[in-house]
């Protein structure tokens, strides 16, 4: 099969990428920049449609990863990248026969915990701009697809090479700046980048006219929830970094936030209050039905995966 995957530059859409190559299929990645995977680049942005439509011509299903992650950015940036550039690889995928967009468990994020929950509905209206415009741009996908189409929601996607979550987590703990609310109690589950893959992939295979998995979205986790504590402490344990993450209370951690992701003078502020309200609750997900739908299952545990950072770190010295 021809694939379409954008964002292929990311570490997801790289491995996804690369595992969808491994099994046989031609893959194309379009993104700004080399993807660094096996697959033909095609560099481009998707907020530009002709080029869109051009990378598309031939393929014959499209996974859609491309996004702006940013904690600082522009509304009208968010927008351009993660609704209008959504828009125009929908417009791609109606002329290729099948559609799998990739969303985020926080468009149903409303400041409180989710303890084995289901997938709840894209309706975030607050004021982190990435969230925000990837809740709308899950609604448009959702509204009124014209080809078969499957939306994932990954969890906190980790691994080897990582620079948003690992990356920042590392880089805050060396400059003495991580803290975690309320000691890092709250429970969370996270999905090691190798099964998020699978699960795309999986995804990928089950997006047919008539299958459950069709027009709904489908929250992925690697389902081994711990507290964040011991995420975090592996992760920098991992790392090589002696140092650990000081407490400071929820409240206290969300007004910090709310102060120093406005007033902060660089683009990556140490806390933002979204961010401190994420991590004082709970996240873990009921994945009976995912795993049954999309006939996946996670492959790589915690302890592995924190094995893989591990030796990842040691050859990256």
């Amino acid at each position: 099969m021809r694939i379409l995957v954008t964002g292929g530059s990311s570490l997801l859409g790289r491995t996804v990428a690369d595992r969808l190559v491994a099994r046989g299929d031609e893959v194309i990645c379009l993104q700004r920049r080399a993807s660094g995977s096996t697959a033909r680049d095609h560099l481009a942005d998707i907020t530009d449609l002709d080029a869109v439509l051009a990378a598309s011509a031939g393929c014959e299903a499209v996974v859609h990863l491309a996004a702006l992650v940013a904690p600082r950015a522009r509304w009208s940036t968010f927008s351009a990248v993660n609704i209008d550039g959504t828009r125009n690889v929908m417009r791609a995928a109606a002329r290729v026969g099948r559609f799998v967009h990739i969303s985020s468990p926080s468009v149903a994020f409303h400041d409180d915990a989710s303890t084995g929950a289901g997938v709840g509905a894209a309706d975030y209206t607050g004021r982190d701009g990435y969230t925000r415009s990837k809740a709308i741009a899950e609604r448009i996908v959702l509204t009124d697809p014209q080809v078969p189409t499957v939306v994932v929601r990954p969890h906190l996607v980790w691994g080897p090479g990582d620079t948003q979550l690992i990356g920042r987590i590392v880089d805050r703990a060396r400059a003495g700046r991580l803290v975690l609310p309320d000691h890092g109690r709250a429970l969370i589950d996270s999905t090691y980048v190798d099964d998020a893959a699978d699960a795309i992939i999986a995804a990928l295979d089950v997006c047919r006219p008539g299958t459950e998995a069709v027009g709904r979205a489908w929250v992925v986790t690697g389902g081994e929830p711990r507290p964040l504590r011991d995420l975090v402490e592996a992760i920098l344990s991992a790392a090589g970094v002696g140092s650990r993450p000081r407490s400071i209370p929820a409240p206290v951690a969300a007004g910090l936030g709310r102060v120093v992701g406005t007033l902060w003078p660089g683009s990556e502020p140490p806390l933002t209050h979204f961010a401190a309200r994420q991590l004082s609750v709970a996240h873990w997900f009921d994945q009976r039905e995912t795993r049954r739908v999309l006939d996946w299952s996670p492959q790589v545990g915690l302890d592995e995966g924190f094995r893989r950072l591990a030796d990842w770190f040691s050859t990256a010295r």
